[in-house]
């Protein structure tokens, strides 16, 4: 008769935390997780092969501090992993993990010149992985995109949002929200580099993909119709900008408790287009209803 080893106590509490974690039960998570962390500190000491579960230990403590937005104690927690990381064998696929994980803290910090390297490594990681991890690699790209976009390095943004969207269209497809978002973002980034006539094909694209695969009340489809009139509207092509702002401003309010802030950006741009088509009476009445509508929401 053959007999299994039983599981170590380590073992059984990172098994509890990913239960709890399942049930979204995040602060009870967090505690057995840094149960796990002192248990498995201690015993390292003299089992440096449990160093594996201790280093999944501080990951998953790490992961649910940076989803509560304590990125110091995130930090801190993913560094020490890694660093375990480079005398322990774990899986590739961790490490690299790890290292997008500690640039997300970085990133949501406004620290881009520490975010930048290590989803550089971690994109390098995941490539070399067999077979390679592509929607990771396309999900670190679109990142890096938006970083370079905040610095105003047009090509490096242009580069990394076009090899992100190459990516998922092969992968995924073409009509996927992922997809949607990329093309999103180079509207974004082509709209405030004043290519106009570019952002505007790209919003489009956004919105064709969001009325196939999204439901018609859907707030990221009323966002999509607000990034096109706003292009549209710099274009001077107001009738079309006006009939897109009225189809966002429908489904963002019916979507308010979700999303307040775009419904605000998008009643004061369609204002502004009234006023510059000499509607002042009319961006008056807008800008009332929607301050009715927000104060109610909010009470």
């Amino acid at each position: 008769m053959s007999h299994t080893n039983p599981p170590s106590v380590l073992s059984v509490l990172l098994n509890r935390v990913q239960s709890l974690q399942d049930e979204q039960k995040h602060t009870e998570a967090a505690i057995s997780a840094q149960t796990a962390i002192e248990t498995g500190r201690r015993t390292v000491e003299t089992d440096p092969e449990a160093t594996p579960h201790l280093i999944t230990a501080l990951e998953m403590l790490g992961n649910l501090r940076r989803e509560s937005g304590d990125y110091p104690d995130a930090e801190r927690l993913y560094l020490e992993a890694l660093q375990l990381a480079e005398t322990s064998d774990i899986p590739v696929s961790q490490i690299a993990r790890l290292k997008c994980s500690l640039a997300a803290v970085y990133d949501f910090s406004q620290l881009p010149e520490s975010a930048i390297p290590l989803y550089q490594q971690s994109i390098e990681l995941f490539e070399n992985m067999d077979p390679p991890a592509e929607l990771d690699v396309a999900n670190l790209c679109n990142n890096l995109g938006m970083i370079y976009k905040e610095e105003g390095n047009f090509e490096q943004a242009e580069t990394h949002y076009l090899r992100a969207l190459e990516i998922l269209e092969r992968v995924s497809g073409n009509n996927n929200v992922d997809v949607a978002g990329v093309y999103n973002n180079l509207g974004a980034l082509y709209q405030s580099s004043n290519y106009n006539g570019q952002a505007r094909e790209m919003y489009n694209q956004a919105l064709e993909i969001h009325k196939e695969v999204s439901d018609p009340d859907h707030p990221d489809l009323g966002q999509s119709h607000g990034n096109l009139a706003t292009v549209l509207h710099e274009l001077g092509e107001n009738e079309q900008a006006l009939k897109n702002y009225q189809t966002a401003m429908r489904i963002l309010e019916a979507n308010l408790s979700e999303d307040a802030k775009t419904f605000s950006i998008v009643v004061a741009n369609f204002a502004s287009l009234m006023r510059d088509m000499g509607k002042e009476r009319k961006a008056l009445s807008i800008e009332k209803r929607a301050s009715k509508i927000l104060r109610r929401c909010s009470a």
